[in-house]
Formats: structure tokens, sequence, C-alpha cells
């Protein structure tokens, strides 16, 4: 026994690797067990993100019947990235859920990285493509989604909007108002600066009242939710410039969170915009716009906001119900701001 374990002393003075060797062991499985789990990771974020985007995407022209449209589209301009976003408070809702409260285009230059945020009315009064008479805005995407769901709406909004803009729409996203909440949520909540304290007591009685001082204000989704929705206290154009602002604080926070490269943060995304986001972009798309990302001029986005101030060039109809029209009965004006909204100071 004694000799054995003298061999045994013997054998670890004389040869020094053998420890060495049991950890190198150990070593070795550590790497095998760590590039399982990055192998796992990224196999279980790539399964979940094409099972959501198989249900988020739709692709137009997958439509059967063709759609009519208002107009011919408008010249793409292969410099500018232009996407619908549309606020709806979902199918759910039987009190027109599916009437856009949000409609925003963003729109990027893509050599500079300059942003525009692009607000519409939901009460301008429009032409709507197989619709026999003028109606809001926001009834466009409900209006398309009685002929063809989810695509017929999107397609309806686009073809509308690119009326009114005279700019080609991209892509459109249809968020809902869970979606919405969600990713605020996600993102940790958000800051919005006000000039001045904001109140809203009469909107949502009996469910929140909006009480926010002026300077800084921490959002989580809910409040934010809330915070664009009104309107009673001020205007649908003040709503409009709320959006705006909440808007571009999103923006800035993913960025700033390197939203898109955090795997945990996409995968809770993921489990919430499955049933509560549409969009038409495409995963070539969607790697396009991550691709120019980093471009985006944080400081200095430009807003612009379509009312019945004498730059909004709008005005309101003077008789029945309330409803806005293009100064001139037109939408040229309007044209060339968005096409020149870039370089007009």
């Amino acid at each position: 026994m004694n000799s054995n374990f003298n061999n045994l002393s013997s054998q670890s003075i004389n040869n020094p690797h053998l420890k060495p060797k049991r950890k190198r062991g150990r070593f070795y499985l550590l790497i095998i067990i760590f590039s399982a789990f990055i192998l796992l990771t990224i196999f279980s974020l790539t399964t979940k993100t094409g099972y959501v985007f198989n249900k988020i995407f739709i692709d137009l022209d997958s439509i059967k019947k063709p759609i009519p449209t208002a107009k011919a589209s408008p010249i793409d301009d292969p410099n500018r990235l232009n996407i619908l976003i549309l606020g709806i408070r979902g199918q759910a809702d039987p009190n027109g859920g599916l009437l856009s409260d949000v409609n925003l285009i963003v729109s990027i230059e893509k050599n500079t990285g300059r942003t525009a945020l692009i607000s519409i009315p939901r009460d301008l009064y429009v032409d709507i493509p197989t619709y026999d008479k003028k109606e809001r805005i926001n009834f466009a995407y409900a209006e398309g989604f009685s002929k063809q769901g989810v695509a017929g709406g999107i397609l309806y909004a686009k073809s509308v909007f690119e009326d009114i803009s005279g700019i080609y729409i991209d892509d459109v996203i249809v968020v809902n108002f869970d979606a919405f909440k969600d990713i605020v949520d996600i993102m940790g909540g958000i800051d919005v600066d006000l000039a001045k304290p904001f109140k809203e007591e009469t909107q949502f009685a009996g469910e929140q009242i909006i009480d926010l001082p002026e300077g800084i204000n921490h959002l989580d989704g809910e409040t934010a939710l809330y915070y664009v929705r009104s309107r009673y206290s001020t205007s649908d154009f003040d709503r409009m410039h709320r959006q705006q602002d909440v808007l571009s604080s999103i923006i800035k926070k993913s960025m700033s969170l390197g939203f898109i490269t955090n795997p945990k943060k996409i995968s809770d995304l993921l489990d919430s915009i499955g049933d509560n986001v549409h969009t038409t972009m495409n995963g070539n798309e969607i790697t396009s716009l991550i691709a120019i990302t980093p471009s985006i001029n944080l400081k200095n986005f430009s807003k612009k906001v379509f009312d019945t101030t004498s730059e909004g060039l709008l005005y309101e109809t003077t008789t029945g119900a309330y409803h806005l029209l293009p100064v001139g009965d037109n939408y040229d004006k309007i044209h060339k701001v968005i096409k020149n909204i870039f370089t007009q100071k």
C-alpha cells in the first residue's frame, strides 16, 4: 500500500503534466457546453423569429383578386425609405377597432440618415378605393380589411396615403395597442420632455387620469399609450405632435440600448408582436433597415403635422360633420412639402 502510494506520489512529482491534463479536460468541456448553449440560443431565436415572421409578414402579391387603387403609385425614390405606420385599437374592439388612430409616415434619407416624421390627421376627407363616397382617411384600412383581411387593409391604406403624400410608400406597419404597450415596457419605458404640464381627465374617465408635470417624464407602456391617445383636453393635431415625440423617443431608446443586438429583448419582443403587428417588410427589407439605422441622426428629426394653421395646408369644412380638406382642394402643396422635407428650413 505504501509502495503504491509512493509510486503515485513519485509519478505526480516526476510528471507535472498529469494535473493540467485534468484542468484542460474540464476547460474543453466548458467550451463544448458554452458552444452548445450559444447554438441552442441561436436556434431558438431563429426558430422563434421564423415562426413569428410568418405570422406578421403580409405578402401583398398573395391577394388573389386585384383591388382597384385610387391612382398609380408615385415613382419610387431609391434614396428614400418611406414607411407608413398605422396604429389601431385592434380587431377585437367592436367599436371601430380597425380605424387608424395613428397615421404617420417615417421617411429616411438613406445617404444622410436624416429622418422625417409626417403625420396625416385622421379626419382628412378622402377618396377610398371601391367606396362610393368620400370618407375619413382613418377608414381606409378598415374598408380594405372588410374586402380581403389584413392584406386588403394594408393595400387600401398604402394607395390612399400615396395619393395624399405624393411619395411612394415602401412598406406598411400596422400596430395595435397591445403591441405598443409591450414594446415600450420591454425597453424599460421611455422619457418625454414636456414644455408644459399635460392633463387628461375626461377622455378615459373610469380608466385613467393622465397628469404629467412640466419637464422629463418617464412613461411605462400603459401611460405612454394613454398619452398618445389623448385628445379631448387639447386637439387631434396636438395628439399627432405627441405621437411624433413618443415615436422619436422609442427610436432613440431602441438604438441607445443596442436593442437589435440584444437576444433577450428580441425574444421578449417576438413573444409580444406575433398577433399584434403586421407588416409588408420582408426579411431582406428588415435587414436593409437595420443596416441604415446607425446612420440615423438621433439629435434632429424633421417633423410635420398637417393641420388648419396657416402652414398646415388644411381647412375645416363649414357644414355638416367635422372634416378636413386640402387647401386649394388638391394635394399639390402637400406633395411639395413632403418631397422637399429634408431641404426646407
